[in-house]
């Protein structure tokens, strides 16, 4: 499940953080890099373990509300499709053509439909780009991957209050040189509730933040119920999930461009 829908990542940028590190490690220390790997262990176990790692499709269906200085905007509907590692599908809108907008993405290859303007066309580089960027930030794609990867520093980076009393171990993974993420890991369940890092936009730095609230088990696996998406502090949107299937066939059909807005499906 993405931290952010797909069509969500390109209409909006996501998250700022607002909580205050309690105490920081030198993050070089090998112990930290245990320690950093043995929470991201714990988070594994707490979202399902082996249940949660072998997921190989995802269908979420729930309410999607876009906001605006602050305020909650008009919601919409939305139906979310993924077969991992590299297919996603996003449904906005229900009943229908001209009511709906659809993104899909396929690798390095993507379509969008819009409903409003009746079109139909392939994504460009950027929407692509942005898209893929957004997946490297997804939490259950953090977690699920593969943990001897080279490519990812993992360490302890101390604790942290994202709240008056709610306390996190906060778990650095530096993905390249300069470009990092934050885990806040709450204290007693393990269970993420906050995931932040920056982003280059117009000219500086964007802080992005998703908090995650109200964890239900969904076919054997915890998956937040709410997630509430913060750019510099200021919150863009809320997904509320009404539904979560792992495992469901999901029919490939639906990740091909059709020949016209027709066999829009």
């Amino acid at each position: 499940m993405r931290r952010y829908l797909v069509l969500l990542l390109l209409m909006i940028a996501g998250g700022g953080l607002i909580g205050v590190p309690a105490r920081t490690t030198d993050q070089r220390e090998p112990d930290n890099e245990k320690l950093g790997r043995e929470l991201l262990r714990k988070a594994i176990v707490a979202r399902g373990g082996e249940t949660f790692t072998s997921i190989r499709t995802l269908f979420t269906k729930g309410i999607f509300t876009p906001f605006q200085k602050g305020e909650s905007q008009i919601p919409s509907p939305f139906e979310n499709y993924i077969a991992y590692p590299d297919r996603e599908r996003v449904d906005f809108g229900k009943g229908k053509k001209k009511d709906r907008r659809i993104q899909v993405n396929q690798g390095r290859t993507g379509w969008v439909y819009d409903g409003d303007a009746q079109t139909l066309k392939d994504q460009s580089e950027v929407q692509i780009a942005d898209y893929l960027e957004g997946i490297e930030v997804d939490i259950d794609r953090i977690l699920r991957a593969d943990p001897n990867d080279p490519g990812r520093r993992i360490s302890y980076a101390g604790r942290g209050e994202l709240r008056p009393g709610e306390r996190a171990d906060i778990v650095s993974i530096e993905m390249e040189p300069g470009r990092r993420i934050s885990i806040w890991l709450d204290r007693s369940t393990y269970l993420p509730i906050s995931l932040t890092h920056e982003k280059s936009a117009n000219g500086g730095l964007t802080r992005l933040e998703s908090r995650f609230f109200q964890y239900v088990r969904y076919d054997g696996v915890l998956f937040p119920n709410i997630i509430d998406t913060y750019r510099d502090g200021v919150q863009i949107s809320r997904v509320n999930y009404q539904m979560i299937s792992v495992g469901r066939a999901i029919d490939d059909r639906l990740f091909v461009k059709p020949a016209g807005i027709k066999e829009i499906r």
